[in-house]
């Protein structure tokens, strides 16, 4: 079972959507959502906010990345925080979110939930990311926000260049093309 996040925002006058990528290991270069495996006692929602967090390394929502620390009160207060932007979203689009499906066929026990936040420049970020050689975070990241036209000419034409999980969101481009002809 596992679950993700594509964050999407309203940015220079369109819809945007929020992806990383990693340098090293099974997903280096691809366009990745934010996600992984649901925890004994994590609903969907619950394992893909804190995925986010996790994987941002608390930085999205820090209003000081030079003070940033993973810590364990970090990342509880930074879910509960994300967990409230998924009941904002979600509570008027319940069906925001997508099943991953396998190239046979099978659906796997997945979620990956499309939630608005309020956008943020990744720049900063991905510099932290780019100088600190291990010391502060895990791995080397970079956010990427991609247009919804850019997203879905991706799906179209190159979804080689997307994470296999989010080439498998069977609801994705449908998704997409109803946040892009929504009002911010």
């Amino acid at each position: 079972m596992g679950a993700g996040v594509i964050p999407f925002a309203w940015q220079g006058g369109e819809w945007q959507f929020l992806f990383q990528r990693v340098f090293s290991g099974r997903k280096a270069g691809y366009l990745v959502d934010f996600g992984g495996g649901v925890g004994a006692g994590e609903s969907y929602r619950s394992a893909a906010a804190r995925e986010f967090v996790e994987e941002t390394e608390t930085m999205y929502l820090a209003p000081d990345l030079a003070a940033v620390a993973v810590t364990e009160a970090a990342v509880r207060e930074q879910v509960a925080r994300v967990e409230a932007l998924f009941e904002a979203t979600l509570s008027g689009h319940p069906d925001w979110w997508s099943p991953r499906v396998l190239p046979d066929g099978r659906s796997k026990p997945w979620r990956t939930f499309f939630i608005r936040f309020d956008y943020r420049a990744v720049d900063e970020m991905n510099r932290a990311w780019a100088a600190d050689a291990g010391r502060r975070f895990r791995k080397r990241r970079e956010l990427v926000w991609l247009s919804a036209g850019k997203l879905l000419a991706i799906y179209d034409r190159e979804p080689e260049r997307l994470w296999k999980r989010v080439r498998q969101l069977s609801r994705a481009v449908s998704i997409v093309r109803e946040i892009q002809a929504g009002s911010p």
